[in-house]
């Protein structure tokens, strides 16, 4: 499609489009670092097994904010956004278990069904995810954009696989859901699948951010006797007592290992790390009692490494790593939003403030600055 082609396009409330191709507004980064701009883009049609989506909010993820400042995993031009939730417009050929209408969160697991890990029923290692999904589908003056983990949640419109479409109840707010998405699942199962926190055990958490506070909610719901909750963010703390810790610890007053082995008679159960630093992870396998297991969620730099004293592990020691908390989206996610629904999980209060797409910019900086737990952004209204 040529330029001009793409200028005569209608926008995203268009009533018709040409060829299948519409236009809408994206954010669009244009380079790591560099302010995001408020563009139109061309949208194409849904192909085979796949549906184009209306998102109603995406939430800002460390990921997100990780990415833009580096450039790690992803080429620009790129739509950042991989937390969305909207509403099908079209159906591909061929899809038959998603409806016009249906409001739905996006996963940024493929679960294509037919690789190693998705037969074993590890859908969470999908090989069919790309953190850069530049698939055609989302494009700029005849230019290809890169979609962040095949989302590109900052668009008015992105094209996804079905199976990536998970669907919402009805009285579930999207905006409030969105974060389902990746931060409450990833956090969640951190605690709850990966970490398998049981009944009257300890917890430390390192990081309150959106998936540490999701984290510290899953060991609560879960049972944990006892739940530590570690970050230099004393807003964030406080808040992370409200939503279930039992203890809270500034990890900038003094070694935030010896105040969790002082508070848990030798160290916890199970520690989680939400940073993305080796200094993190290694103050989360340090914090464990002989027998405990740490679990790695933060996304690091790729090169950062961490280094663990052999003879800790004769201690029957674990640690391991988690990508979006061990979970399957259609099998976890209805899990979660039953969760919402009974008052177990609270996602509201670790969101917001909302923001317009044309303010995208203040999300970023809100986030960064730590000022926002899970700022949003939202598109258009809750159908």
């Amino acid at each position: 499609m040529t330029r001009e082609e793409e200028r005569r396009l209608p926008d995203a409330a268009g009533a018709a489009a040409v060829g299948g191709y519409v236009r809408a507004r994206a954010a669009v980064a244009a380079a790591a670092g560099a302010p995001l701009r408020v563009e139109e883009v061309t949208v194409r049609a849904p192909g085979p097994g796949e549906v184009r989506v209306r998102l109603v909010a995406c939430g800002i993820c460390a990921s997100d904010l990780h990415v833009w400042r580096t450039g790690e995993g992803i080429a620009f031009p790129a739509v950042l956004g991989h937390e969305a939730a909207g509403v099908i417009e079209s159906l591909g050929p061929g899809v038959a278990g998603r409806a016009v209408g249906e409001r739905v969160v996006l996963a940024w697991i493929p679960r294509c069904g037919r690789c190693r890990a998705c037969r074993a029923g590890r859908t969470h290692l999908c090989a069919a995810m790309r953190t850069d999904a530049a698939d055609g589908s989302l494009t700029l003056a005849g230019r290809t954009l890169g979609r962040y983990m095949g989302i590109s949640g900052l668009a008015e419109l992105v094209v996804v696989g079905e199976r990536t479409a998970i669907p919402v109840p009805a009285d579930l707010p999207l905006p409030t859901v969105c974060s389902v998405g990746c931060g409450v699942t990833t956090g969640f199962g951190a605690a709850v699948i990966t970490g398998a926190v049981r009944w009257g055990e300890s917890v430390a958490v390192f990081g309150c951010g959106g998936v540490g506070l999701s984290a510290i909610q899953g060991a609560r719901i879960a049972g944990a006797a006892r739940i530590v909750a570690v970050d230099p963010n004393r807003a964030r703390l406080r808040l992370a007592g409200r939503l279930g810790a039992t203890d809270l610890v500034g990890a900038d007053d003094g070694d935030p290992v010896t105040a969790i082995q002082a508070l848990t008679e030798g160290g916890v159960d199970l520690a989680i790390e939400a940073v993305g630093t080796g200094a993190a992870v290694r103050q989360a396998f340090d914090a464990l009692a002989p027998g405990g297991r740490a679990v790695a969620v933060g996304l690091p730099r790729f090169t950062e490494e961490v280094r663990i004293p052999m003879i800790a592990l004769l201690l029957d020691k674990s640690l391991r790593g988690s990508i979006h908390g061990s979970a399957d989206p259609a099998r976890d996610f209805p899990k979660l939003f039953a969760c919402v629904r009974r008052g177990a999980l609270d996602l509201e209060a670790m969101a917001g403030p909302d923001y317009p797409l044309e303010r995208v910019n203040d999300a970023f900086a809100a986030l960064a600055a730590g000022t926002a737990v899970r700022p949003r952004v939202v598109l258009a209204p809750d159908a």
